[in-house]
């Protein structure tokens, strides 16, 4: 078996597709680098990363409908140049992209071009700092508002702080947040709340939003 007829079956890509990611992986934005200056640097760089893969095109959130192959395949890929990247890829593309693309409706759709270009950058808030991943127990809220057609989500104490949340802090202009689902009075169970932590724009904080370092 020779090198080339070892990596097809190794990666399960057509040469086509393998070499657009060796393309891709050749830009001097995926060199390793080493003791960044700061905090700042640390979060930036692997953005940087994760800009030039949505800029390749390379990898859609629709492909989990029609080539969900490749999503696993960009994961190893990446995985290659960078783990920090993957985590970021990651929450953008499976945790937040992935789970608005199969618990979304048609009036959603609109949000997939966005979330593949980086457009609407998300986080994931599901992890909750006194329940981790025991959904079922978490505490945040989300309770309809009948006179105004909304919900509005709370977390009402402090083990109810959405913690572990890649992306959050630095990059998100979105989340995807978890929230028990109150409608008159009743617990409907825990459900997911699309909800915009920043103007897409200026990049500033909604009013009524705390991120924290």
């Amino acid at each position: 078996m020779d090198t080339k007829e070892l990596g097809a079956a190794l990666l399960q890509l057509d040469d086509k597709k393998r070499d657009e990611y060796f393309k891709l992986l050749a830009d001097p934005v995926f060199v390793p680098k080493y003791n960044y200056k700061d905090w700042e640097e640390t979060r930036d760089h692997p953005y940087q990363k994760l800009k030039k893969v949505t800029e390749s095109k390379i990898v859609s959130i629709r492909d989990f409908e029609t080539n969900p192959h490749n999503v696993f395949a960009a994961h190893e890929f990446l995985a290659m140049a960078d783990c920090s990247l993957v985590i970021k890829f990651t929450v953008q593309f499976n945790l937040f992209g992935g789970s608005i693309f199969a618990l979304s409706t048609d009036r959603h759709k609109h949000l997939f071009d966005k979330i593949d270009d980086l457009s609407v950058c998300g986080c994931f808030c599901l992890t909750e700092l006194g329940y981790g991943n025991n959904a079922v127990k978490m505490e945040t809220t989300a309770t309809f508002d009948e006179a105004k057609q909304e919900f509005e989500v709370h977390s009402p104490s402090v083990l109810s702080q959405k913690y572990w949340i890649s992306n959050g802090y630095k990059n998100a202009n979105h989340s995807l947040v978890f929230a028990q689902t109150i409608v008159k009075g009743k617990n409907e169970g825990v459900n997911a709340f699309l909800v915009p932590i920043r103007d897409t724009k200026t990049h500033q904080p909604i009013a009524g939003v705390t991120i924290n370092d």
